[in-house]
């Protein structure tokens, strides 16, 4: 793969972190006064985005690229904690099938490590939002229909 498609492809890896940072966040803010655990394990997520987004726009500026700050709109149809972990755990499972594909698709050795170890901690993230979407159907089990918790689940 040449120099200009790994930086394409870094670069949409950072817009989907970008977005992932900014859709955790926001649920951070939105959880923070009734569900402090949650809205602590959301938050301090996409701190570890920020550092993900980070290692991956050095990796571009060292090819010779620009960096991206563009990011996928931004959707917020949820309206409880439960459809916001679900959400979250949405995304993660995304980031991760993008990440396997995009180890497989690159050849430099230490950009494979990198990639790897993002995707080790996408998916430790996943486990946690879908421990914070248990927690949060512990107080209301309506918020999700059954469908959605067996498509979060798999």
């Amino acid at each position: 793969m040449d120099k200009e498609k790994v930086i394409e492809l870094l670069n949409y890896d950072i817009s989907h972190e970008i977005e992932a940072i900014l859709t955790y966040l926001r649920h951070s803010f939105v959880l923070h006064d009734d569900y402090c655990k949650i809205s602590r394990r959301a938050e301090e997520i996409a701190r570890e985005e920020m550092r993900h987004m980070e290692w991956l726009s050095e990796w571009v500026v060292d090819l010779g690229g620009t960096p991206t700050v563009e990011h996928v709109e931004l959707k917020f149809p949820e309206k409880n904690p439960a459809e916001m972990m679900l959400r979250d755990v949405e995304l993660k499972k995304q980031a991760i099938a993008d990440y396997q594909q995009h180890i497989e698709m690159v050849e430099d050795p230490k950009l494979k490590r990198l990639l790897g170890r993002i995707k080790f901690e996408e998916e430790e993230h996943l486990e946690e939002f879908r421990e914070s979407m248990e927690e949060a159907l512990a107080e209301n089990r309506d918020w999700l229909d059954a469908d959605s918790l067996i498509s979060a689940v798999l």
